[in-house]
């Protein structure tokens, strides 16, 4: 576990899939075309890792043994996941990779809703972020909070986040085993930066 993220005693977390290379790099690329030129924009590289978000909350980081535990037990023994992006979708000015919500994926969703429902902690702030001299935005802060609320369960679209623009670039579809799952604190734009833990689903 990083250095700084023991400081803060609330953390943002992400439970997430990790994409393979097979996606991962052209998210990468597609993300390098959209923030080329702008300081402040979204990336993907070897520290905010491209990802399908399973849920995001804020957890005491004292509860963390019992929550790898509680996740242990969940993912440990999880099947390797097939799934497909769609295509590139584009909302709010937010461009992603949609995922086809396939019945595993959403079932495991579900699970670690449900298993991360008693961990969540009251309040939790910008200093519950992973910064490294970037601005935690005050959307960010808000979308962990919310997220239960306004984009679980019934709410959920698996997706993988790209960057912004005022339009959707083309992309062709791509089919995928999602083979790791990892818990990561999580940075500006929510994106996912330290793995804090991490699981090899069989």
């Amino acid at each position: 576990m990083a250095a700084n993220v023991a400081s803060p005693s609330v953390i943002a977390i992400d439970v997430a899939i990790l994409v393979p290379d097979q996606v991962a790099e052209p998210a990468r690329t597609i993300n390098r075309a959209l923030a080329a030129g702008r300081t402040d924009a979204l990336r993907l590289d070897s520290t905010h890792l491209p990802h399908i978000t399973l849920a995001q909350q804020f957890v005491e980081r004292v509860r963390f043994d019992e929550l790898w535990r509680a996740l242990d037990g969940l993912l440990r023994h999880a099947p390797a996941l097939p799934l497909r992006v769609a295509g590139v979708t584009f909302e709010h000015g937010t461009v992603q990779f949609a995922i086809d919500p396939a019945a595993d994926l959403l079932r495991l969703h579900d699970a670690v809703i449900q298993a991360l429902e008693p961990f969540e902690a009251p309040g939790g702030g910008p200093d519950a972020f992973q910064a490294d001299g970037e601005t935690i935005r005050p959307r960010d802060v808000a979308w962990v909070r919310n997220f239960r609320s306004q984009a679980s369960c019934a709410r959920f679209r698996p997706h993988v986040t790209l960057g912004h623009a005022d339009r959707a670039p083309d992309a062709v579809p791509i089919d995928f085993v999602a083979k790791v799952a990892a818990a990561c604190h999580l940075g500006r734009f929510c994106t996912c930066r330290t793995v804090l833990r991490q699981w090899r689903l069989r």
